[in-house]
């Protein structure tokens, strides 16, 4: 009898055992978590992380469970005496959700709602990172942002001057640009050279009303995208100093087809193909801070694109585009008594759809030499926080249509 009492006493006091011993976790995460909240923050800290701005890389600086970070910008535009209209906007309001499953298993995603009225999914991906592998090689899939360029990645509002991203970055090398895909990853150690590679959906078929003096028409953002076409991309990043990064980015894919009728250019046809060829540098010397960038597009096959498109021969796209933009800042803050960071900036862009066309197309002299001289200042009361001013003059020798516009924009990160 006493041997059968022992026994139910042990099989109840097991599942009690373990079940206190459960309840106790979740009371230790349950503090580590308001403790979080205490300091600010939830889920990780602020600091990039294979290649992707502060707050976007939150997810890989916690040790497990969720992390939120975000970014948000309000920003106005005013012109000098043009027929143009003036203009305040709620541009941007991003929130990074984060999960960290386990030390190889994790999920990044950015929703951002821009204007004030419309909804996207940035990106969403999952990454697996094999301890053994020490960062040299991870693995990914997802809605991914192309490692094209500097913004695509790093487009947090206080990581670039001026209140707008470079026209090189935002029209020739589109951002946000982002495709369902997978790919690698990795670092070397101490983070001497990173890279990606990616393969991913290529680009959408834009329609017939197509223009050939932005690219930004070609990203299918993720969403129900045609994927009879893929393609490939990927970035190589130096960092041969604190003061010196050396990077160079590559993109190949063909044009979706319409698969409508059989006129329009459907599956049959040869694909019309670009390639994106980016060379940057940035960093600082001597206290000034530099940024320079050059990119390079080829595209194939064409004129058959190009027939498809309606619009009349001098809007259609050239064989050739060639963009670049360099800029020069300087904190000031320590010469005006300051602990803000105050920095003056420049930047001057050159922008050529129309470098080469063939017989498909009519170079347009408004299609050339597009120039773009933005100057202004760029104030951080405190690392998350930045307040922007500048002005924007804007050249155009085919069509005179040239215009100032006044820029002013507040911005956060979390």
């Amino acid at each position: 009898m006493n041997k059968l009492f022992l026994i139910i006493l042990i099989l109840i006091a097991l599942p009690l055992a373990s079940f206190s011993q459960t309840l106790e976790e979740r009371v230790d995460i349950l503090s580590e978590e308001l403790e979080q909240l205490k300091r600010g923050g939830f889920g990780g800290e602020i600091g990039s992380q294979y290649g992707f701005g502060p707050a976007a890389s939150k997810v890989y600086n916690t040790s497990s469970g969720l992390s939120i970070g975000g970014y948000g910008e309000i920003v106005g535009k005013f012109y000098s005496a043009e027929q143009k209209t003036d203009q305040t906007d709620a541009y941007r309001g991003v929130f990074y959700i984060g999960y960290k499953f386990t030390d190889e298993w994790s999920l990044n995603t950015e929703l951002e709602f821009e204007h004030g009225d419309e909804a996207f999914l940035e990106f969403g991906y999952l990454d697996y990172t094999p301890k053994n592998m020490n960062g040299l090689l991870g693995f990914r899939a997802g809605l991914l942002l192309l490692p094209t360029g500097i913004i695509n990645e790093l487009h947090e509002p206080t990581l670039f001057h001026g209140v707008y991203r470079p026209q090189t970055e935002t029209v020739m090398l589109p951002t946000t640009n982002r495709e369902v895909g997978v790919g690698i990853f990795g670092e070397t150690e101490e983070k001497k050279l990173e890279y990606k590679l990616y393969y991913v959906t290529s680009l959408k078929n834009p329609g017939t009303g197509a223009k050939g003096n932005t690219n930004k028409s070609f990203r299918s953002k993720g969403s129900s995208s045609t994927a009879n076409e893929l393609a490939i991309t990927g970035s190589l990043k130096y960092n041969y100093s604190e003061k010196l990064v050396i990077g160079a980015s590559y993109y190949r894919g063909s044009i979706q087809p319409s698969g409508t009728t059989a006129s329009a250019y459907d599956m049959n046809d040869p694909a019309s193909r670009a390639e994106w060829r980016t060379i940057y540098l940035m960093g600082e010397y001597m206290g000034f801070e530099y940024r320079a960038l050059y990119t390079n597009h080829k595209l194939t096959n064409i004129d058959r694109f190009n027939a498809y498109i309606t619009g009349a021969a001098n809007t259609k796209f050239g064989t050739k585009q060639v963009g670049y933009y360099y800029e020069i800042a300087k904190d000031m803050g320590q010469y005006i008594g300051s602990s803000w960071y105050v920095a003056p900036f420049f930047r001057y862009e050159n922008l050529n759809f129309h470098k080469k066309t063939d017989s498909s197309a009519t170079a347009n002299r408004s299609y050339q030499d597009l120039q773009y001289w933005n100057y202004g200042l760029t104030v951080k009361p405190i690392a998350n926080v930045v307040l922007k001013a500048d002005a924007l003059r804007h050249t155009n020798p085919g069509t005179n249509d040239d215009y100032t516009q006044y820029n002013l924009g507040i911005g956060w990160i979390f």
